[in-house]
């Protein structure tokens, strides 16, 4: 299989499309994730002509919301087509990776073990098959480095072209937060392996902030610019407790693959000899590797997912083992016995091969909920948003963390307002009153309160 992914050719690249067709019929119907449904829900909220951050309350970069609402527009809340669009992604992923070490001539030989290696480690958890904010940004951080790699790759000394990099990864921002981290990488290694100067510099950090700053406009032109900005831009994912549950999982999924890079190091140093350029790049990519686990730490989700920015270094290190490794028939068993390990942790991960699983992300799932409230609009105070799955979502109350702030104070004007306004938008035809907030705000505002009848158990419903 190696031996057929060291030709260079085009038939290789219909070769990676099938893999990762085929790799995605395996792993057909996988759990559906709290993160997942929001996305869908993000999606839909939207298309009901409600105003991100203003009256869907979430965390969702914007334009990760908006690609949201472009499939909803296209396909529904289908599970199976988001995922279908995220197995494209990836394909077209692991092909730009693979230009980008052919094209700066990573390796001494041009192959497509790259992007056969990208595709295997993009299928080491379900959830990294997802259409994640993180899988979204991931495009635009590949853009980013290829074009800081091409500034290191010049003889002479960086080009005004040096800005690409800033706008590629101000865009990937735009997709999920913690990718600003990014920026910080490429000016680093631009002033360590170039002749960079400041007003190159202060251009790619001008680059880096003018997508964010036309987004900041959009908003402030449709007067919402404050809302963009404290709900999203300067305000950080809660920081979820990393639990030892969290960290097995992390652990089940990336510890193969890291081991398997860590001796592609130790290859790719020693194995041939290589010039300034490639011997640099080689280390920005291990920078690079520790960028992307600092944009993990800060993402607040601690999600295989959000570790794909740590598959570009990987990948690519997994693949120098393999390109530098000898004796062939060894190597190729090698390489099937990865892959078919591999395969085999993912998928015991998402489902159950007789009787034996390791529920990964168990504390992520969605769970089968019974609410029944067939066909109605409902509402749900508090985290658990399994119902939404079945039931429309009325309001745009999406994530808690934000919509609690309101109802946590209803003796303060501004968070009764907001109530009183997001319900006369989507009335919910049925409240589920997980935290018991309900009494007081409807203690606060009378008139809406005459609108439900209590049903007990902290249900109330829309007479």
């Amino acid at each position: 299989m190696l031996t057929f992914f060291r030709i260079y050719s085009v038939f290789q690249i219909l070769s990676i499309l099938a893999i990762v067709v085929a790799l995605r019929v395996l792993f057909f119907q996988v759990p559906l994730l709290y993160n997942e449904l929001e996305w869908m829900l993000v999606g839909r909220k939207l298309n009901e002509n409600l105003f991100l951050y203003n009256e869907v309350l979430t965390q969702v970069a914007p334009l990760s919301s908006y690609f949201y609402q472009l499939v909803d527009a296209t396909f529904g809340q289908n599970q199976w087509a988001y995922q279908g669009i995220a197995s494209a992604l990836i394909y077209v992923q692991a092909l730009i990776f693979n230009f980008m070490i052919n094209k700066r001539n990573l390796f001494n030989e041009k192959n497509y073990i790259g992007a056969l290696m990208y595709v295997i480690l993009t299928s080491i958890s379900f959830d990294l098959m997802k259409l994640s904010p993180a899988l979204l940004a991931n495009t635009f951080v590949l853009l980013g480095t290829n074009a800081v790699l091409a500034q290191i790759e010049k003889r002479d000394s960086v080009g005004d072209d040096v800005f690409e990099a800033g706008i590629f990864f101000g865009l990937a921002v735009l997709f999920h937060h913690p990718t600003f981290v990014f920026i910080v990488w490429a000016l680093l290694v631009l002033f360590l392996y170039t002749g960079i100067n400041i007003r190159q510099a202060f251009m790619v950090t001008l680059a880096f902030i003018l997508p964010v700053l036309f987004m900041y406009i959009f908003f402030y032109i449709n007067d919402k610019g404050a809302d963009f900005t404290e709900v999203w831009l300067f305000n950080f994912n809660s920081f979820v407790r990393l639990t030892l549950l969290n960290i097995r999982d992390i652990l089940i999924v990336y510890t193969l693959p890291v081991i398997l890079s860590l001796v592609g190091v130790l290859k790719v140093i020693t194995g041939q000899r290589y010039n300034s350029f490639q011997n640099r790049s080689h280390q920005s990519l291990i920078i690079l590797g520790i960028f992307a686990l600092i944009a993990f730490l800060i993402s607040g989700k601690y999600l295989p997912s959000n570790l794909v920015y740590f598959i570009i270094p990987l990948a690519f290190y997994g693949a120098g083992f393999f390109v530098h490794a000898k004796k062939l028939f060894i190597l190729e068993t090698l390489f099937l016995s990865f892959f078919g390990l591999l395969i085999f942790i993912s998928y015991i991960g998402a489902k159950n091969i007789l009787g034996v699983s390791s529920d990964l992300l168990q504390d992520y799932r969605v769970k089968e909920v019974n609410t029944q409230f067939p066909g109605k609009r409902i509402y749900i105070t508090g985290r658990n948003i399994d119902a939404y799955q079945y039931n429309a979502m009325a309001t745009g109350y999406l994530s808690w963390n934000l919509a609690r702030k309101d109802f946590e104070n209803p003796s303060n004007y501004l968070s009764l307002a907001n109530i009183y306004n997001n319900f006369s938008k989507d009335m919910p035809e049925i409240i589920i009153d997980e935290e018991g907030v309900m009494p007081e705000v409807f203690r606060h505002i009378p008139s809406l309160q005459k609108q439900y009848l209590f049903k007990g158990s902290g249900i109330y419903e829309l007479r």
